[in-house]
């Protein structure tokens, strides 16, 4: 369960304070800093619990916490950039390998060989693409796999289109002090 009344208080040092209320006394927390894990799993034995953890101290970040009636990893809900599709295709009978090309649709290049993969008894087969792919403001990628014989002969298959995008970058805060009122003026840029 994703845990949404969560108080963040800053510390200095690099360090946060977390408060939260978990449904039930008998919950473990986990606790992810920008997708990964940074504590846990946590028992408290009350619903009121607090920790203290180091943070990112060179721009932004975010905090999740999930509770757990076991002490099963959770994953974290980050979103991920758009840089790695899965890459998948129907097996073809008497297949000694499958060749994956890849290229960057938009530079007319050459497409290079990207991957050779031996058949594997299945009806289809799906790989995580090996690479990451360029996707900084999004870019158009094309994939092709083609079926290897025993003599070596290739078939001919279409290309498939992948479009490449990765997360935004953080957004930043700014805070500035008027020195005659004293007031504070935060700015996201």
């Amino acid at each position: 369960m994703h845990v949404e009344n969560l108080l963040v208080r800053p510390l200095g040092n690099g360090h946060i304070s977390l408060n939260w209320r978990s449904a039930t006394e008998n919950v473990w927390s986990w606790i992810f800093v920008n997708g990964k894990l940074a504590f846990g799993p946590y028992m408290a034995e009350t619903k009121n619990r607090s920790v203290t953890i180091p943070i990112p101290t060179d721009g932004t970040f975010l905090v999740e916490v999930h509770d757990f009636e076991d002490e099963t990893v959770p994953d974290s809900i980050v979103q991920k950039p758009l840089v790695k599709p899965r890459i998948g295709w129907n097996c073809v009978d008497n297949a000694a390998a499958y060749r994956i090309y890849h290229t960057i649709f938009d530079t007319g290049s050459i497409e290079p060989l990207l991957l050779q993969v031996p058949p594997i008894g299945m009806e289809r087969m799906e790989i995580d693409c090996p690479v990451s792919l360029e996707g900084r403001n999004g870019r158009w990628h094309s994939f092709r796999v083609e079926t290897v014989d025993q003599f070596g002969n290739e078939s001919e298959n279409e290309v498939v289109l992948h479009f490449a995008v990765d997360l935004p970058p953080s957004p930043e805060l700014t805070i500035s002090r008027d020195v005659e009122t004293g007031h504070l003026t935060f700015r996201i840029v």
